[in-house]
This record gives C-alpha cells, sequence and structure tokens, in this order.
C-alpha cells in the first residue's frame, strides 16, 4: 500500500478548503477549541461571506479566512495566520467589532444581539515572556470575578507552543491542533488517532496531495512563498526594534551614571 503525502493544512487554500467548506469540520473544530457552554455547543453553521462590509462606503472592507452564524445566530470569525505583528490583536478585534456591530438593524433591539466569537490560530509566537498558548479575551469586571458583558469573545492559539500533553482534559481540540501542527508535506502516514476520528479523517482525506489540481498546486505553492517574504520583512522589523530598544537602554543606563 502506498504511503499518502499530505500538504500542510495551515497554508491558506488548503485550511479554507477544510473549514470553509465543511461545515461538519468548521463545527467540530469551534466546538472543541471555543469556551462555549456546555449547553450552547454549535449543532449546525450557516456559512456568511468573508468580506464584512461597513455601512459607511468610506470606511475600510474586511475579509476574514471563514465566517459563519450558528443555530443560535452566533456569529463566528477564524483565522489562520502564518506571521504575527503587533496590529494583528488589533485587528481582530476590530473585525469581530464590525461583526458585531453590523447584527442590529435600524430600529433593532440590542438585547437581541448575539455573541461574536473570534477564534485566531498563530503559526507564531503571539508573547515568548509567558509559556501559555491559549489566550482567552472577554470583557470582565476587574474587581467582581464572573461580572462580564457578553458580546465579543477572542481566543488566540499559539500552535508552535502547543504540546498535547498540556490539554489531556480536551481530547477533541488536541486533535484538532495535532493536524494542523503535525500534518505537512514531510508527512508520510498520519498517526493512528487521527485517522481513527471521523471528523479529522476527513480533514486529512481532503488535505491529501492527490486530491490537489494543477492550479491549487501552483496556488500552494505561491502562498509560501509569499509566507517567507513577509517573513523575512517581519524577522528585520522585529531586529530594528530590538536594536532601538538597546541602544535607548544603553542612553538610559548613561544618563543614570552622569547623576
Amino acid at each position: 500500500m502506498n504511503e499518502l503525502k499530505y500538504v500542510d493544512p495551515k497554508a491558506d487554500l488548503t485550511f479554507k478548503k477544510v473549514f470553509g467548506e465543511h461545515s461538519d469540520l468548521l463545527a467540530s473544530l469551534l466546538n472543541a477549541l471555543l469556551p462555549l457552554p456546555e449547553d450552547g455547543k454549535i449543532v449546525s453553521i450557516e456559512y456568511l461571506p468573508p468580506e464584512i462590509v461597513p455601512d459607511d462606503p468610506l470606511h475600510k472592507d474586511s475579509i476574514v479566512d471563514v465566517r459563519c452564524k450558528d443555530q443560535n445566530g452566533r456569529q463566528f470569525i477564524v483565522e489562520m495566520q502564518m506571521i504575527w505583528s503587533p496590529d494583528y490583536n488589533q485587528r481582530a478585534l476590530f473585525n469581530a467589532a464590525k461583526a458585531y456591530s453590523r447584527e442590529l438593524p435600524a430600529g433593532g433591539n440590542y438585547r437581541n444581539l448575539k455573541t461574536v466569537y473570534s477564534l485566531n490560530l498563530l503559526n507564531d509566537n503571539l508573547d515568548l515572556d509567558v509559556p501559555q498558548w491559549y489566550h482567552h479575551y472577554r470583557l470582565e469586571h476587574r474587581e467582581v470575578k464572573g461580572e462580564t458583558i457578553d458580546g465579543i469573545q477572542l481566543v488566540f492559539v499559539e500552535l508552535k507552543k502547543f504540546t498535547p500533553h498540556t490539554w489531556p482534559e480536551r481530547k477533541m481540540a488536541v486533535l484538532w491542533l495535532r493536524f494542523l501542527t503535525e500534518i505537512d508535506e514531510a508527512t508520510k502516514k498520519a498517526p493512528r488517532d487521527l485517522i481513527d476520528d471521523p471528523h479529522v479523517n476527513e480533514a486529512l482525506e481532503i488535505v491529501e496531495e492527490s486530491a490537489m489540481s494543477d492550479a491549487e498546486r501552483a496556488a500552494y505553492d505561491g502562498f509560501w512563498d509569499w509566507v517567507s517574504r513577509e517573513a523575512t520583512k517581519e524577522a528585520e522589523r522585529r531586529a530594528r526594534e530590538a536594536e532601538m530598544r538597546a541602544r535607548e537602554a544603553e542612553m538610559k543606563a548613561r544618563e543614570a551614571e552622569m547623576k
């Protein structure tokens, strides 16, 4: 039996093929990774256009990887981000806020607004100073524990920090994160526990190299060329910032010696 060869599911084309065209796989991913209440799991999904158009045509449009709503009207935005930059967090908040504000028609009741969840999968480090790889943000009272304002919730997952043993109680989440972190062009044979799960196995079949057309393969290769160029630019930017911080620290140290 020939060993299967896979492509990386984190690439723009493959990620959207898996989660932007198969609602059962997207629902499974969201149920696994988002902090949804036990009685609020996603049962069905309706895809929404990935472009979030503002009311004011002079304002900026937003295009996300995947956007949908569930049976309760809650909206979900999913982004696969290969390179993190300082403005990414604000962009994620901006897109979620825009989706939230678009829920209410003229004359609508604010009580009818539904929570918008933004799931951001980062193939980069968000914060090297902390070991946590799962970051959940929501509006919460600083002094009264559990007192929150529903509306927007942001989740950032740092894939490079993820290790399966850090989340043993969330089996399905671990399987999906292993799919995203362990499957790539170097994979000749998928792990048995990924194959044994029906949803993850369906995703594995989608990212088999043999399932790609010539045009899709060209787009896939072009995406990684773009990622390489952007990674070089971001590394140069970070190096410049580090050099500036070092110079500022040196100047402060000299000023302190002169006092």
